[in-house]
């Protein structure tokens, strides 16, 4: 009773994944793609004041990544032979058929916590009754990059927060080991959910010869979010969230747009007079 003792148990696998040793592109289904991860901890404890302490943490995840080479379709690059600025716009002309990133994880946390604080000076026979600090959690990440064409890009990202909900106390019969196992198989119980889509496009100002000497990017962002509400106030409702951002960017190179006449560019290249 009179000894503090602190036992800690763990064992731990990070990114474990099969290396690609081939030169051949990426496919969808290579196993290479796939990552997992796994760690378990247990910390024992007890004391003077604790008659004991438990705490387990359990944490796997699974991913997935696929990130082919870009594969750019030119409809016009071998029809169109002429070099005309003019023309470069239909000639450059391209698309993308082929995602530039795909990317998948499922991450699985779980802690158990009990603890029963010891009958300092009372009957030996009683034992106060334990507490528990416990949570499941079952977390989703979806993530999507297509570069359309070499101008267009397009983004998705998703996030998906879910509780697996437990019996009280320990999962010691099979009831309730059935009950969590049917709630991890549902996906858990969905407490957050956040989806994010923008778009960005950088205008071909330089394929047209009089704005080369522009630029301009255009973007929108479009946002998502699913709250659920409390287990302790279901009346009140679930919580939605949306809202959008557009935005214009434009730069102006004057030196490029004074170039292009033969005046201006002697006077914007002419050396400032020296002042002593």
């Amino acid at each position: 009773d009179a000894v503090d003792v602190m036992t800690i148990k763990t064992v731990n696998f990070t990114n474990v994944k099969k290396i690609k040793t081939n030169n051949k592109p990426a496919r969808i289904w290579d196993i290479s793609n796939v990552d997992f991860s796994y760690s378990h901890t247990v910390s024992e404890r007890h004391n003077p004041l604790i008659e004991s302490e438990e705490i387990k943490r359990t944490r796997g995840a699974v991913g997935y990544t696929f990130a082919p080479q870009p594969r750019v379709f030119e409809p016009f690059k071998n029809m169109i032979k002429t070099n005309s600025k003019w023309l470069a716009l239909i000639k450059d002309l391209n698309f993308n058929y082929s995602p530039a990133l795909l990317s998948f994880k499922a991450d699985v946390f779980r802690q158990f916590g009990a603890i029963r604080p010891r009958n300092v000076g009372g009957d030996d026979n009683y034992k106060i009754p334990e507490t528990y600090d416990k949570y499941f959690t079952f977390d989703r990440f979806y993530t999507m990059r297509w570069n359309l064409t070499r101008s267009i890009t397009l983004d998705y990202n998703a996030v998906n927060n879910a509780r697996i909900d437990e019996p009280f106390g320990r999962i010691d019969t099979k009831e309730k080991k059935d009950s969590v196992r049917e709630n991890l198989f549902k996906g858990g119980r969905n407490t957050h959910f956040h989806q994010d889509v923008s778009i960005s496009y950088n205008l071909p100002m330089q394929k047209i010869p009089f704005l080369d000497w522009t630029s301009v990017r255009a973007s929108y962002l479009a946002k998502y979010d699913w709250i659920g509400a409390s287990l302790l106030a279901k009346g009140l409702g679930n919580t939605l969230l949306n809202g959008n951002t557009k935005n214009i960017t434009a730069d102006f190179n004057f030196d490029q747009l004074y170039n292009k006449w033969n005046l201006l560019r002697s006077l914007n290249s002419s050396a400032p007079p020296n002042r002593s």
